[in-house]
């Protein structure tokens, strides 16, 4: 495993607050082969590279289940650069804190474990919170809009570090992938480059595992072109950087289960909107726009609505005056006495 840069800590820490699934020092990219059998996987907390390793370094691990009489040990550089490795202590089930105390000088701290088997489920070094590449969230290779189709079936995807048009092509060109998943079959990589004269060099496939995996094509004296070649669309990755410029994989795909080009977090419908314009509701048609589903319509009449005088018009969707016989004020259909008494009534109103 490759000491993490302080940015890509940062990105993992972002990416996934904690593990969210039962790990295993064995499978976990964050731990690296050890030095022997008795001693088969390390954890490193940090390296002379950094300016804080000298300062108190700090473990904590959350087991699941282990071996029985699992434990771990601390390795670490002194002074004159020579490595100390403290004794064996026994891994308990729960939450297990360690801290190497601080020193004057720049140092190297690991944790080695003597069982690759050491489930657990929360992992964290100086107090930020790692997860294993495996647990983060990775977009497949060809589903990638910043990675181009590789020449034949054999290298389906290929990442261009740079151009002869590129002033800088002759420098070291560097590729970093946090790989999250491979197919069963695994995956590999490999670097294709043209030469002094021009023609093309297809360097030799290497094996790509899940976590960061990094390269550096070394500089020349010439402009050149070099490519960097995959042999699988399966392979997913939460970061893929060239000459240290992420690779963008354009918009992540949302969850839209209508399928209205919406997505659901922020969509006002999930599903459709019925002829009322009610979410999901059940009026099928509401023909005449009147806001009453036609189904309502066929069991009520709306001129039931209508009072006395008034009568309904389907063409303006409303009750109006009913069209009365000159004289029948009271709209009983006959002009009698009841009629004269209130013209009467009313003779001599002023009209506002």
């Amino acid at each position: 495993m490759k000491i993490l840069s302080r940015a890509l800590m940062a990105t993992l820490v972002c990416i996934s607050y904690g593990l969210t699934a039962q790990n295993t020092t064995g499978s976990c990219d964050l731990f690296e082969d050890g030095p022997n059998d008795n001693w088969p996987r390390v954890l490193t907390a940090t390296t002379p590279d950094d300016p804080t390793s000298s300062s108190p370094q700090t473990m904590q691990i959350n087991v699941l289940s282990m071996p029985e009489g699992a434990s771990y040990r601390v390795a670490k550089t002194v002074a004159n650069g020579n490595w100390f490795f403290g004794n064996a202590q026994p891994l308990e089930l729960g939450s297990n804190s360690v801290t190497v105390s601080g020193v004057g000088f720049l140092r190297s701290v690991k944790f080695q474990f003597s069982s690759g088997d050491v489930e657990f489920d929360a992992l964290s070094i100086n107090g930020e919170t790692l997860t294993c590449a495996s647990d983060l969230d990775g977009v497949a290779m060809e589903n990638c809009d910043g990675v181009d189709d590789g020449p034949n079936a054999t290298w389906p995807h290929v990442v261009t570090a740079t151009t002869p048009d590129d002033p800088n092509s002759a420098a070291a060109q560097t590729m970093s992938i946090l790989v999250t998943a491979l197919p069963d079959a695994g995956a590999s990589f490999r670097v294709v480059k043209t030469v002094a004269n021009g023609n093309w060099n297809n360097g030799t496939p290497m094996d790509l595992e899940v976590g960061l995996n990094e390269f550096t094509v070394s500089e020349v004296a010439f402009s050149r072109s070099v490519k960097f070649q995959f042999s699988s669309g399966e392979i997913e990755f939460a970061e893929l950087v060239i000459n240290g410029a992420a690779v963008a994989c354009g918009s992540t795909p949302c969850e839209d289960v209508d399928e209205d080009g919406i997505c659901d977090d922020v969509d006002d419908c999930v599903g459709s909107a019925d002829a009322l314009g009610v979410c999901n509701g059940s009026c099928e048609e509401d023909a005449n726009d009147n806001g009453i589903c036609d189904a309502d319509e066929d069991t009520i009449d709306p001129a039931s609505y209508c009072g006395p005088g008034t009568t309904w018009d389907e063409s303006l969707n409303q009750c109006v005056g009913a069209e009365n016989c000159m004289g029948d004020f009271n709209g009983d259909g006959a002009i009698a006495t009841s009629d004269l008494l209130g013209f009467l009534a009313i003779f001599g109103t002023a009209c506002l």
